[in-house]
């Protein structure tokens, strides 16, 4: 398997909210909604205001539009490592419980400018 980064976050711990640095520190909220098995993602800025809310999305960027305040500097990109080479094909499937966290990371692409 390759190494990858990712953000450590594990279906078992959500709903939680986890400060992150890439390019500025954010707060990742992280909800699950069970009626329909699908995950969000609401990135907040540290004044609590909210910069851009996703539903989580395999092999989709998590943040996919420029958002005025937002500086992400790298992809974050839910995908199963051992999945790299499938991953065109499962593209915008919604993730689910059963995967996220366990088989389904938020990956760590390569630097982007902002």
């Amino acid at each position: 398997m390759i190494e990858v980064e990712y953000l450590p976050i594990t279906a078992s711990e959500i709903p939680i909210e986890k400060d992150f640095t890439i390019g500025a520190t954010y707060s990742f909220r992280f909800l699950h909604n069970e009626r329909s098995d699908f995950y969000t993602c609401i990135i907040l800025n540290s004044d609590e205001e909210i910069l851009f809310t996703t539903k989580i999305c395999y092999a989709r960027e998590l943040v996919d539009v420029v958002v005025d305040g937002l500086q992400i500097n790298r992809l974050i990109i839910p995908l199963n490592p051992q999945e790299i080479e499938q991953a065109r094909i499962l593209q915008g499937q919604v993730v689910n419980k059963l995967l996220f966290g366990s088989d389904i990371l938020l990956i760590l692409g390569r630097l982007v400018e902002v």
